[in-house]
């Protein structure tokens, strides 16, 4: 979900999913009540708001006097801005809270677009200013100077000011035009009836068929859409200098092209073992609905029945499975979930915002919202992992580093949550206490894995090649997405390309319209989570060293930071330790199916 979409800004609210299991732990008190409290950031509406105002003023001040800064003054000035955008952080988790908990106020809205204008103002200044240090002085500049080489590294890739001004006015809203249309778009299909999932066979086909119908009619149009974008993408990423957009992506990423073809097909090397897992998930589904072949969408009418979790259980599961992380990450998170403290949002209610989030500020408490717990393992889900960002931004504030060192890749930030995800499954199928409860558990484990690393393979190899094979040729169509699609799918699938390689498939993933090249992070975040897991099992010292690696940020790059914990990117064994796992339990799954 997104809040704020400030130009050249976008503050994206994402979640993922799953599970976990108990152990002793001090009884929690009620969480049902809990609120994230405002007090956190600022004593008062008015003091916010009056604080919000001075604050914005001293920023255009900054912003002025950051060209005239000698170098020898510099790094003082950067300290500076620095502390204000500490400052503007603290705004946009205030506002943020409010957002949240009232989508239908827009003033909310408003006050954080004004926020984060000036945030990327400063941003801004401060680039320019860095990249006009000659590379003799860089040394001069301190804790700024890993930043100076980052952006000086880029220059060559920098639009011009009459090129970021006709990017404003023009390619910005143009995507958003785009990404808003296909939203429309998508919105009024599919909405079919209720026979969808009807359990007699004749109705559910039916009203199957009749919802692909409506999607096979909107998917020229919707290829229309889609080979707009990528043009604008590609033409955007061509003027700045690369081959094409998807290169440019790679690239912010600490990545290129041929990392990526190598992750990739070190995946599609161990596809077997997601062939096998959609077998095993088919023959059950076809067995269950009395059908002789099961369709691939039909696998979720029959997936085991969960039990109901009460908050303190689900306090009580996370704190236990996270214990391979150490007393220290532990205690945070159960900081954190405790109501008292006023950092947690769990109630529901009208006009709230339908989203799980972390709420990050640099010099406060961070924060944990979610639109409202049910009692499902996907709920629980979603407090293990936002709550998983929300102790690494905490980790990371406390070593009171720049700000720019606390921001870093997405599929970084992603695989920290996603490994918490995986320690809560494992050990949930190993708790639990009735086959029932063991067949959920492990169902949640294997469609975490299969659709963060294979189905995200599938989709970083379809979006890779939308780019590079449009690049310098006609537009795309539908014939050309579907063929690219299908391409991308072949070597990993069981089901037949009739069932899934078709254009209503494609066309359901919003991503690939509203956050162009975005999937390649899930990848990424799944392997290195995957790859985590397999250290915190094996190296006894792996507390320590985790924990170094949350609190130092984003000092080096990816590649670099990883290291500490020996996994390498380029390390062609690395996808091995996910596909074992994932086989392993594929097979217990299938034991556990056998004795039904």
């Amino acid at each position: 979900m997104q809040i704020f979409r400030p130009s050249g800004l976008l503050f994206v609210f994402t979640f993922c999913s799953i599970l976990l299991s108990a152990q002793t732990i001090t009884p929690a008190p009620a969480l049902d009540n809990a609120r994230i409290s405002l007090k956190l950031y600022f004593p008062s509406a008015s003091a916010e708001f009056s604080a919000r105002k001075t604050l914005q003023a001293d920023v255009a001040e900054k912003i002025k006097a950051l060209p005239k800064a000698t170098v020898n003054d510099l790094a003082n000035n950067l300290d500076g801005a620095d502390e204000l955008s500490i400052a503007l952080q603290r705004h946009l988790a205030y506002i943020k809270v409010l957002a949240l908990e009232n989508i239908e106020d827009h003033t909310f809205r408003e006050a954080g677009d004004q926020i984060a204008a000036a945030q990327a103002e400063l941003e801004a200044a401060i680039t320019q200013r860095l990249r006009q240090i000659a590379p003799a002085d860089i040394p001069s500049l301190g804790r700024y100077a890993y930043l100076a080489q980052q952006l000086q590294s880029d220059v060559s890739h920098v639009f011009s000011p009459d090129a970021q001004v006709y990017r404003g006015a023009v390619t910005t809203p143009l995507e958003a035009s785009l990404s808003d249309t296909y939203d429309r778009l998508i919105d009024s299909l599919g909405k079919g009836s209720k026979d969808i999932s009807s359990l007699d066979v004749t109705k559910r086909r039916t009203a199957v068929a009749m919802r692909n119908a409506s999607y096979d009619q909107a998917a020229p149009a919707t290829a229309t859409l889609l080979g707009s974008l990528v043009e604008l993408e590609n033409r955007d990423a061509i003027a700045q200098g690369y081959s094409n957009a998807a290169e440019r992506k790679y690239q912010s990423l600490g990545l290129n092209s041929a990392l990526v073809d190598d992750m990739l097909a070190a995946v599609q090397s161990q596809a077997a073992a997601y062939r096998h897992y959609e077998q095993v998930r088919a023959a059950h589904t076809a067995k269950v609905l009395g059908v002789a072949a099961a369709l691939a969408e039909e696998q979720d009418m029959v997936v085991a029945p969960a039990n109901q979790i009460s908050l303190a259980q689900a306090r009580d599961m996370i704190l236990a499975a996270l214990q391979p992380l150490g007393p220290d990450y532990t205690r945070r998170f159960a900081a954190l979930l405790d109501p008292a403290n006023g950092r947690l949002d769990l109630v529901g209610g009208t006009h709230r915002a339908d989203t799980g989030t972390s709420i990050s500020a640099y010099d406060a408490p961070t924060g944990l919202y979610d639109e409202g717990y049910r009692g499902s393992l996907r709920d629980v889900s979603k407090i293990a992992h936002e709550g998983g960002h929300a102790i690494h931004r905490e980790l990371i504030n406390s070593n009171s580093i720049p700000v720019y060192q606390r921001e870093g890749p997405h599929y970084l930030f992603e695989s920290f949550a996603i490994f918490n995800e995986l320690l809560l499954l494992d050990q949930a199928t190993k708790s639990a206490t009735t086959p029932a409860a063991r067949e959920y558990a492990l169902e949640r484990l294997l469609s975490k894995i299969a659709l963060e690393l294979y189905v995200s393979a599938e989709e970083t190899t379809f979006e890779k090649n939308l780019y590079t094979q449009a690049a310098g040729a006609a537009m795309l169509d539908r014939e050309k997405v579907d063929t690219i699609f299908q391409a991308s799918l072949q070597p990993y699938e069981f089901w037949p390309m009739s069932d899934v390689g078709v254009s209503r498939n494609w066309m359901r993933k919003s991503l690939v319209f509203e956050d162009p090249l975005y999937l390649v992070n899930y990848l990424y975040a799944s392997v290195i989570a995957v790859a985590l897991f397999d250290k915190a099992h094996s190296d006894p010292a792996f507390a320590e060293k985790y924990d170094a690696l949350l609190r130092r940020g984003f000092d080096a790059d990816p590649q670099a930071l990883l290291a500490t914990l020996d996994i390498h990117l380029d390390d062609p064994h690395l996808v091995e330790a996910a596909a074992k796992l994932f086989e392993e339990k594929t097979n217990e799954l299938q034991v556990l199916y056998a004795g039904r």
